[in-house]
């Protein structure tokens, strides 16, 4: 029986690790449309002209203590589109330019 439940929890442990989440499926090119249809209803929007950032905060189990129950680690993915077509996307917060082409940046984390 214990060795049933250890296997159980480690197995348990293991699928945590899996990389994915709800940015899964995404690539450049898609439109807003195809974004929100696979990611949903984006939790913050920005806009300048033909451009505009998608804010999305992701709530992941990254850890279990006994004490304290589940660990959260909380992600920020941006995902910055021109003319309605994601050109960049991934973790990190969008950052607006004083000047540039292009008026967005993505500060991914370190």
């Amino acid at each position: 029986m214990k060795l049933i439940i250890l296997a159980l929890l480690g197995t348990l442990m293991l699928s945590s690790c899996v990389m994915g989440g709800k940015m899964t499926g995404l690539r450049e090119g898609l439109t807003k449309d195809e974004v929100i249809r696979i990611v949903g209803n984006p939790d913050g929007y920005q806009r300048t002209g033909e451009y505009e950032v998608l804010l999305y905060i992701e709530r992941r189990t990254s850890a279990w203590s006994f004490f304290s129950g589940s660990i959260h680690d909380i992600v920020d993915y941006s995902v910055i589109l021109k003319d309605d077509q994601v050109i960049e996307y991934g973790p990190g917060r969008a950052q607006q330019r004083e000047s540039g082409e292009i008026p967005f940046r993505r500060i991914p984390y370190r």
